[in-house]
């Protein structure tokens, strides 16, 4: 026995069979396939949803403007107006991701566009939605005072996602890198449109990006069951100038379906109770406030003015922004319409 080397032993043999079949138990192979799949366990969506809404909510005036640190350039690298200025993450496909061919599930393209629209909008509703929020519930006092009714109760506002469209144009593999560039493309009296692009990472530097699925959703802002323009929320939050006075929008067809407003309008009329209208039960809410949950009135003018302070009104005018936004509605006309015809369809 004493010329059979030490690792060659019986004993020693034995130990490191037990010792391999613990680390192939049952227990290992769960730990293993949830690191590997770490993406899809419960909760993680919730947390990456999370993660992106509070890094690119502004909560700090001297918060860096989006995209932080960077110069403000479409994605061909042109300079071009903060609201349109995609914001890129990136993610991978886990094992869980794919369905039977062995490439991304057409399902869960769904899931990581929640994520990349959520980054956006958020950089580019805050400090809008809460300053709006605050307005209207002002405008709706005085209404009740003026009409000697009474006050009506105060509802939060949200962030409310309508529809979306996705056209799957190339697989992605089991754990392929891929960026997800969400932009906005257009916005109308009741809808902002968001285009965003699944892209597969160049190969080289200096090299093409591989377009792999384009997709096409719509949000509104619903303060209790009234809708709030883009626009209004936008140029509260130092995104847009004021418009020149008898200038007409031209926007988008609403919606054919009907919906009648809880609350009356204000003495503004920026907020609309549009004649197409969102259940709030059928739609995901992105993003809701209360009032407890709003910055106080210094903190967001100091928000709006660092916004503001990021692009040139002289450069930026109010017609050039809105020629981009129609021109970002005709490429959107055909989702429009379809959205409507479909409705139509169906009543």
């Amino acid at each position: 026995m004493s010329a059979i080397p030490t690792f060659l032993r019986i004993e020693n043999v034995r130990e490191l069979g037990s010792t391999a079949a613990s680390l192939a138990s049952w227990k290992s192979l769960a730990l293993l396939l949830a690191v590997i799949n770490l993406k899809n366990l419960p909760f993680v969506w919730h947390i990456r949803l999370l993660y992106h809404c509070v890094a690119n909510l502004r909560l700090k005036p001297s918060a860096p403007f989006f995209p932080k640190g960077r110069v403000i350039v479409d994605s061909k690298g042109k300079p071009t107006h903060p609201i349109f200025v995609p914001c890129a993450i990136t993610s991978r496909t886990p094992l869980l991701e794919t369905d039977y061919n062995l490439h991304k599930s057409n399902s869960t393209y769904f899931a990581d566009l929640d994520v990349s629209r959520t980054a956006l909008v958020t950089r580019l509703y805050s400090p809008g939605v809460g300053i709006v929020s605050k307005e209207l519930d002002q405008e709706f006092l005085e209404a009740s005072q003026r009409d000697g009714t009474r006050p009506p109760k105060r509802k939060p506002i949200y962030i409310a996602l309508g529809s979306v469209f996705c056209s799957f144009k190339r697989e992605i593999k089991p754990f392929e890198l891929y960026e997800m560039h969400s932009k906005v493309i257009s916005w109308d009296k009741k809808w902002m449109y968001i285009l965003t692009c699944f892209m597969r990472p160049a190969s080289r530097k200096g090299g093409e990006k591989t377009l792999l699925a384009v997709a096409l959703s719509k949000y509104v802002v619903k303060k209790g069951r009234l809708t709030v323009s883009p626009e209004r929320i936008l140029r509260a939050g130092g995104f847009l100038p004021a418009p020149p006075a008898g200038s007409q929008a031209k926007s988008a067809p609403v919606d054919s379906s009907t919906e009648t407003s809880a609350i009356g309008t204000p003495a503004s009329g920026e907020g609309i109770t549009a004649t197409g209208g969102v259940d709030g039960s059928l739609v995901r809410e992105v993003l809701k406030m209360s009032d407890d949950q709003i910055p106080d009135r210094e903190v967001l003018a100091e928000q709006q003015k660092a916004n503001s302070d990021s692009w040139s009104p002289d450069e930026w005018t109010w017609e050039r922004i809105d020629q981009e936004r129609l021109r970002g509605l005709e490429v959107v006309a055909g989702y429009t319409d379809l959205d409507n015809k479909l409705y139509e369809e169906w009543a």
